[in-house]
């Protein structure tokens, strides 16, 4: 009778592996595929750029006195805004700034109204509570307006002003931050619009 012959399973070559990962593998080619700057790539950063330049008049200056507060106003949520808005298209752009405006509308309402709750107790272990309750509401209006892309947004615009500002104060950083968002989104909208489309290479229309 003739011995059985066994398969013994084969080694895995790290280097092959490693080959595999940086160079394309699967080809033969040791040539290193470096990533190209697109189009939209391009578009972010002009809008980047374009965002600091609006807010450029208002840095270092102490911030702007309104009503007798002084609110600080600056380029890092528009920039943001710019950033996440920036899609292949118009129309995912205007989708994308949608839902962060409505996310940063949503966080800051919630936000007010339990700042407002917790002048009234002024207990810290009480304020605990009321943030999880405002984040528990935050995600359940994005979801009430089928905006469940507006939720991380929208708690982070919460946590900003329940944590960060407290008496009248709140109500100007809560306007400027949505101020800032939507000129951010207004920007990348804008810039989308008037650079050329990298599928077709023209301007979008």
């Amino acid at each position: 009778m003739d011995a059985v012959s066994v398969r013994r399973p084969k080694r895995e070559n790290w280097t092959t592996k490693i080959e595999y990962f940086m160079y394309g593998g699967g080809s033969g080619s040791m040539s290193l595929k470096i990533p190209k700057v697109g189009m939209r790539t391009i578009k972010t950063a002009v809008a980047v750029v374009i965002c600091f330049l609006i807010f450029l008049p208002f840095l270092n200056t102490g911030g702007t006195q309104v009503g007798g507060i002084i609110v600080e106003v600056g380029p890092f949520y528009a920039c943001i805004a710019a950033v996440i808005c920036m899609q292949s298209s118009v129309e995912q752009s205007l989708q994308s700034g949608g839902a962060r405006m409505i996310g940063s509308l949503i966080g800051g309402a919630v936000g007010l109204l339990v700042l407002t709750a917790d002048l009234i107790s002024g207990n810290q272990f009480l304020f605990a509570v009321l943030l999880g309750l405002g984040i528990v509401l935050t995600i359940w209006l994005c979801n009430l307006v089928r905006q469940p892309a507006a939720c991380a947004i929208a708690c982070i615009v919460c946590c900003c002003i329940m944590l960060s500002h407290g008496g009248e104060e709140r109500y100007f950083f809560a306007l400027a931050r949505i101020v800032e968002t939507l000129i951010g989104i207004l920007v990348a909208l804008a810039v989308n619009h008037l650079l050329p489309n990298p599928k077709t290479g023209d301007a979008v229309s």
